[in-house]
């Protein structure tokens, strides 16, 4: 029986070697298919190999590791994100995963951890100088500038393209971009395709708002680009940026095909059908980022921002909340769900979701800015100016900080003191830049004009490139009646930057306020050749066609402009505009509805054509269609809201008008026209005592409107309707 039991233990435990050995030869088989496609970038195929070793070697570092990088590689955050974390236990001496892990940790707004983090991996080498990059990507406050400083001048590794990066954020912190794009040069120089030295490079042309070369830096850093490089996605989003909309469109596209499992790229795709109102296509995109990954959170925040855009607020609401089941702890809906709320009108509810966003991470610059702006809308400005004296105590280069602490110190009554403390901070940093603008600014809103001149003097001796401060001296010199010291600034600035939309910006403000309509329309026109959708140089070129509007010739000249911009939205309301007022409905008209025939979703045209039909052609049917498909796209916009309550109004259906224009009232409130709109209405409705206070409103207003007399007309016959005071026109 012995015999037996031992025979039957030795074949038991060969048959388990022989099952353990095929068990690990068949892990090294599939871990060799996976390293072949790996080596060959179908990723897709590695995964699956991958995965299937681990359904049996849970902890095989290998398979842990490519899958880390695999959808690291794919864009796809939090699962990267969870592979890293394994690797992190498995193997923290993998300092390159571990800096990968960090770079994912910053993008998802755990700041603090992931300095923390690069840090630690400088610490440990240094051999690997992207940590320093990331580094100076978290600096939040002069305390942590100061460390990042003591690493970086400690970093034996100074030959490198990295170190130089480095360095270049750390120049554009202190505010010197002189000598960030001295640091950037020296990073090309030592590799001409670095992609991310040419992407810094344009980040650096953006700032000094030099368009063309900006467009051409993001070109070369996309070319440089691997296929699944983050530069590539950059490029994309600067034509978008700059009105480029089809040809970012095809550069996405071309990367999907390149790289279909790619998710940022598909993402991006989806932004841009969002930003032109095409729901259903961005929402098929994001079904398809799902398909290769349901955890897919930007893809989440994406499809909250579709029913947002179009006004179904709960049903983002409910996919915000459930998100952040999904993912606990994270806070990664918070701010948008803040976003939410906000529409959903429920201030209180907005405001507990970015206190939530603050308190788990109390460096998000966006989410304060936001909660500071709904305190000083409530009139708590003590809160505002606290917020942000300490947000600009870390971030000194957040230009909205500083005008929003200048609003809030306003409100209450202590600009003054901000003046204090502004000089306190400049006998510390004598140099600063970005302090003397901001006192310039505090002594322009204490009208003591002659010294924020000097202020904003100072501080272009310091930074002569600033071209915010030049506008403020240019307005100074226009205000004062120094047109040729105006002029001189501006031409200053173009013979030295001639490729910098911005000193053609100023030129055609200067020349506008002049008069000279001629000098004005070239220098917009300058503009808008350095920088396509330049909204400003848009509304002086369409200023300088009105005022000649009846010399012989210009409107050949509007019809040769819009003729070298088709489609472009801007353009088109500049024509519309120039048509309606010089009486030419049809043209306006024509030139409409030719535009919606490539951009059907284009809302500020829906709503010019509409109130073009409703006014002018007298066919509310069409231009009740109109207005209806505007309001289904921007569910939010008062003007749009004012558009379609005035149409019902017109069709005598004042009960569906009227909470439309009370909308817009609210929205547009110093507007007389939408007061004068929302009266009738009420008027019509029989609530007299609340046409009377709107009717009121747009009689008494200093801004001139075409129905004025008719708002006093009725106004007069209304009970307690008593001849208003005369309005000031302005």
């Amino acid at each position: 029986m012995m015999h037996h039991i031992v025979r039957f233990a030795l074949v038991a435990t060969s048959a388990a070697l022989i099952a353990g050995c095929s068990a690990e030869s068949k892990k090294a088989r599939t871990l060799e298919r996976a390293a072949e496609y790996y080596k060959k970038g179908d990723l897709e195929k590695a995964r699956i190999e991958y995965q299937n070793v681990l359904q049996k070697f849970p902890d095989d570092i290998t398979a842990n590791e490519r899958l880390a990088l695999i959808w690291f590689e794919r864009g796809a955050t939090m699962r990267a994100l969870s592979y890293l974390s394994k690797m992190y236990t498995l193997s923290p001496g993998d300092l390159n995963l571990r800096l990968k892990r960090a770079q994912l940790i910053a993008s998802i707004g755990r700041v603090a951890e992931a300095k923390k983090e690069a840090t630690t991996i400088l610490e440990r080498s240094s051999a690997i100088a992207e940590a320093l990059v990331l580094l100076t990507e978290t600096i939040r406050d002069a305390d942590e500038y100061k460390e990042a400083e003591t690493l970086l001048q400690k970093f034996p590794e100074r030959n490198t393209v990295s170190f130089h990066l480095a360095s270049a954020n750390m120049q554009m912190l202190r505010g010197d971009q002189a000598a960030a794009k001295t640091a950037v040069q020296k990073a090309l120089s030592l590799d001409p395709k670095s992609a991310p030295a040419h992407a810094a490079m344009a980040g650096l042309h953006v700032a000094q708002r030099n368009g063309a070369l900006a467009l051409t830096e993001y070109k070369a850093a996309a070319d440089a680009a691997t296929p699944r490089g983050t530069e590539r996605l950059k490029y994309a989003a600067y034509l978008a940026q700059t009105g480029a909309l089809p040809e970012a469109i095809a550069y996405l596209t071309e990367i999907t095909k390149q790289v279909p499992d790619f998710q940022p790229a598909w993402r991006s795709l989806a932004q841009i059908a969002i930003g032109e109102k095409r729901f259903d296509d961005a929402l098929s995109i994001i079904q398809s980022i799902f398909a290769r990954d349901p955890s897919d959170f930007e893809a989440q925040l994406l499809r909250a921002r579709v029913w947002l855009a179009k006004g179904d607020t709960k049903r983002a609401i409910d996919d915000l909340q459930k998100m952040g089941e999904g993912f606990p702890g994270l806070g990664l809906e918070s701010q948008t769900l803040a976003s939410a709320y906000l529409q959903d009108g429920d201030r209180p509810k907005a405001l507990l979701a970015l206190q939530q966003v603050i308190t788990q991470n109390p460096r998000n610059a966006e989410a304060i800015l936001l909660w500071a702006q709904l305190q000083l809308q409530a009139g708590a400005h003590q809160e505002a100016a606290t917020a942000m004296a300490a947000l600009i105590s870390r971030r000194p280069d957040i230009p909205q900080a500083y005008t929003m602490l200048i609003e809030a110190t306003k409100g209450l009554g202590k600009l003054d003191d901000l003046v204090r403390v502004i000089k306190e901070n400049l006998a510390k940093a004598p140099k600063n830049a970005q302090l003397m603008y901001v006192l310039g600014l505090v002594q322009l809103q204490q009208k003591n004009a002659a010294e924020a001149r000097k202020s904003f003097e100072q501080a272009l001796e310091n930074f002569p490139d600033n071209l915010a401060v030049q506008s403020e001296l240019v307005s100074l010199d226009l205000r004062e009646g120094k047109a040729d010291s105006a002029v001189q600034r501006a031409q200053a600035i173009i013979t030295k930057a001639p490729k910098l939309a911005g000193g053609h910006l100023l030129m055609a403000r200067i020349q506008s306020s002049l008069g000279k309509w001629e000098e004005a329309a070239a220098a917009a026109t300058a503009t808008l050749e350095l920088e396509r959708n330049n909204t400003a140089a848009f509304a002086v070129l369409a200023d300088t066609f009105m005022a000649r509007r009846a010399q012989p010739g210009i409107q050949q000249k509007v019809e040769a402009f819009l003729a070298k911009r088709p489609g472009d939205t801007l353009a088109a309301l500049l024509g519309g505009q120039f048509f309606t007022t010089t009486s030419q409905f049809d043209k306006a008209r024509d030139l409409y509805e030719k535009h919606l025939t490539t951009k059907a979703n284009d809302t500020l045209i829906l709503n010019n054509l509409a109130n073009l039909y409703i006014e002018q052609f007298k066919q509310p049917d069409r231009a009740l269609e109109l207005a209806r498909k505007a309001r289904a796209l921007e569910p939010t916009s008062p003007a749009v809201a004012d558009t379609l309550g005035w149409i019902l109004y017109q069709k005598k259906d004042y009960k569906e008008a009227l909470p439309l224009l009370e909308e817009a009232a609210k929205g547009l409130s110093g507007n007389p026209e939408v007061q004068f709109h929302l009266g009738m209405t009420q008027r019509m409705l029989g609530n007299n005592e609340a046409a009377v206070v709107a009717l009121r409103a747009a009689a008494t207003s200093p801004a001139d409107f075409p129905a004025r007399e008719e708002a006093k007309r009725q106004l007069a016959q209304l009970p307690g309707g008593a001849a208003p005071a005369p309005a000031k026109s302005k």
